[in-house]
């Protein structure tokens, strides 16, 4: 499969230098600049299920289709953007992390 460009050294070795909570979903998330993110999953309540289904668009992908994640855990999908999905955060708290630096704009 072709590559498109580099994933840093931070990212690829699973370092979280940046991160942050997403607040709304109702158009989407994605990251200033283009970085790439991994997500954290949270319950706000106690939950039996394993993991949720969100739609997202990966490094290497050209449109967003369903990835499933683990709940309580770093994802290790390199994310570009989260497809719009207002309702999740209803139910689950939903942090952002990059290997990249951030600025907050």
């Amino acid at each position: 499969m072709e590559t498109k460009g580099y994933i840093s050294e931070f990212m690829g070795g699973g370092r979280i230098v940046s991160h942050g909570k997403i607040t709304d979903l109702s158009s989407g998330f994605s990251l200033p600049k283009g970085e790439l993110f991994s997500i954290y999953v949270r319950p706000k309540v106690h939950s039996e299920a394993i993991d949720v289904v969100l739609s997202v668009r990966c490094y290497q992908d050209e449109n967003a289709a369903d990835a499933p994640f683990i709940l309580n855990d770093w994802s290790p999908l390199a994310i570009a953007e989260i497809a719009a999905n207002a309702s999740i955060l209803t139910d689950y708290d939903i942090y952002w992390g990059s290997g990249q630096h951030v600025a907050n704009e």
